[in-house]
């Protein structure tokens, strides 16, 4: 197509319907009879002589049109006429154009004839244009479903909607969400099993409706950096490889749009990481000068603020580390900004800081409001099967945004902490400690000795016979005493768990039915978990 772009029809317009099948260079072997549906081309470097005597062989055959290539003076009125009396085109390159690309382009021209997909040279040109002068991403994306006549998405890597090309001509807007939510879980599954790669590939969708669907799948990627994927979905019809080519052109289009905001962002976010900094480790010299700073940014910190700190489990263990850390907070930026006119999502110290603004609910109404936004945040990232299982850390409301550095350091307390009493994906809120808080407190000696008066007699038991009688008693204080769920999260008969902790009590000399004894030994049991975390 693009050569074609370059060429100017100076004569025959007429003769524009007329069928192409082929490109012939011309040469005094070709015989007139023999140019049905042929395009002539006639290369001004071969030694063609006078242009009008190379060419009167030509105005009057079965040919389909003559290309003069490489003809940088005027054609004379001449043979302008005689072009346009035997409804003849002619075409002309300024500049020599080989036969073979143009034999490429006519080839993909047939191919869009063929498939009934008939865009003029003019259109082709108005979509490259449009590529080249970076158009906002909404205007490419409708461009390019109305050529494809399908449905064209724009996600990033996380799937959060960015832009969306003529989705409602073929789906409301609910069913096209649900489109792009059901094919999520294989190209995640294809992520994680193939190395980020920005070649193409087609994707069939089933479960949608009960029908199959075959999604054609960009990766938008740049230097091993994924920013996002352009999902084409073949909703009316199948594409083609001429087709393809035109999603590569606008997914390039996309990817630098992408990188060109994600550069302005980073110019951004090094301002605002400092400002955010200062806020979190109390480097202010008064509280009007941090709410002054907070409004070069739109944030009104004159008001209380939750906050919450959010990390990936096993997180030292985790290949992928800036990458799962970026996708975690696009994913809670998409999450929470809907909802939010004013939220702070940071990454500092390889976790996540959340800050959002407190409503008018006060008291346990307060706590349990952002308890229950953090429990749904959670629920989301398990239901979009997020790469990583995260743990929640959330500070207490103070009344002064002053007092966000001390939020903040309750919040990091309750992450770390929160992993002797809970397991992993935990949701902690610092309140609700209880004696963990103490005990961080206490000088590791001291708990030791503590430990080992309590618990030793088990763990020496555990050791010689094979046993787990210590994580047995760490469950049953962690399940509250109660039998069956504790022999649910062991694998164990109800009956054999009684058993066991009757020979627990027997080796302790204790009841575990007296309060004193079981406050006694669940302390015991968290400091054998902190002793394993090695906190």
């Amino acid at each position: 197509m693009n050569p074609f772009a370059q060429a100017k029809v100076v004569a025959g317009w007429a003769g524009r319907n007329n069928k192409v099948h082929k490109i012939v260079t011309a040469c005094p072997s070709v015989a007139a009879h023999a140019l049905d549906g042929v395009l002539v081309l006639v290369n001004m470097g071969d030694g063609q002589g006078d242009l009008t005597r190379a060419l009167a062989a030509y105005l009057n055959s079965a040919a389909a049109g003559i290309i003069v290539n490489g003809y940088g003076t005027a054609l004379s009125q001449g043979l302008i006429a005689a072009a346009e009396k035997s409804r003849m085109p002619l075409l002309v390159f300024p500049k020599v154009i080989a036969e073979q690309e143009l034999d490429g382009s006519l080839t993909l021209v047939l191919e869009l004839i063929k498939n009934r997909k008939i865009m003029s040279f003019a259109e082709g040109y108005r979509l490259r244009q449009l590529t080249n002068l970076s158009q906002e991403l909404p205007i490419l994306l409708n461009q390019l479903a109305e050529y494809l006549q399908n449905p064209a998405v724009l996600v990033d890597p996380v799937f959060q909607l960015l832009a969306e090309g003529m989705t409602g001509h073929f789906l409301p807007a609910e069913e096209m969400g649900r489109l792009v939510k059901t094919v999520r879980p294989p190209i995640l599954e294809r992520k994680q099993s193939v190395p980020i790669a920005a070649e193409p590939y087609q994707q069939l969708i089933t479960g949608f409706h009960d029908q199959a669907m075959n999604c054609f799948v960009t990766p938008l990627v740049l230097a091993g950096q994924l920013f996002g994927y352009l999902l084409v979905f073949e909703a009316a019809g199948p594409l083609n490889a001429l087709d393809a080519g035109r999603i590569g052109e606008v997914g390039l289009a996309c990817l630098q749009l992408l990188v060109n905001r994600k550069s302005t962002e980073e110019i951004e976010k090094k301002y605002k990481q400092q400002f955010l900094y200062d806020l979190l480790y109390n480097n202010f010299e008064s509280t009007d000068e941090l709410i002054k700073r907070g409004r070069y940014w739109n944030w009104e910190l004159n008001k209380p603020q939750h906050l919450f700190v959010v990390e990936p489990d096993d997180f030292k263990q985790l290949r992928n580390k800036d990458q799962v850390l970026a996708g975690l907070q696009l994913f809670i930026e998409a999450f929470l900004k809907p909802h939010f006119l004013q939220t702070i999502i940071t990454e500092m110290q390889d976790q996540i800081i959340v800050i959002i603004p407190a409503t008018e609910e006060k008291g346990r109404s307060a706590k349990q409001y952002i308890k229950n936004l953090a429990n749904l945040l959670q629920a989301n990232l398990q239901e979009a099967a997020f790469e990583a299982t995260v743990s929640f850390g959330i500070g207490k409301l103070h009344s002064s945004a002053a007092e966000l550095c001390q939020s903040f350091q309750e919040a990091k307390h309750a992450l770390d902490l929160g992993r002797f009493i809970r397991e992993k994906g935990h949701v902690t809120y610092f309140e609700d400690l209880g004696v963990i808080r103490l005990l961080s407190h206490v000088s590791l000696d001291q708990l030791d000795e503590y430990y080992q008066e309590q618990l030793a007699v088990i763990i020496e038991y555990d050791e010689k016979n094979n046993m787990n009688f210590l994580e047995i008693l760490q469950m049953y204080f962690q399940q509250n005493g109660d039998l069956n769920i504790t022999a649910e999260k062991l694998f164990m008969h109800p009956n054999t768990l009684r058993y066991r902790l009757k020979k627990i009590e027997e080796l302790l000399d204790v009841d575990l039915q007296k309060l004193e004894i079981r406050i006694n030994l669940s302390v015991a049991c968290k400091i054998a978990k902190m002793r394993e975390t090695n906190l």
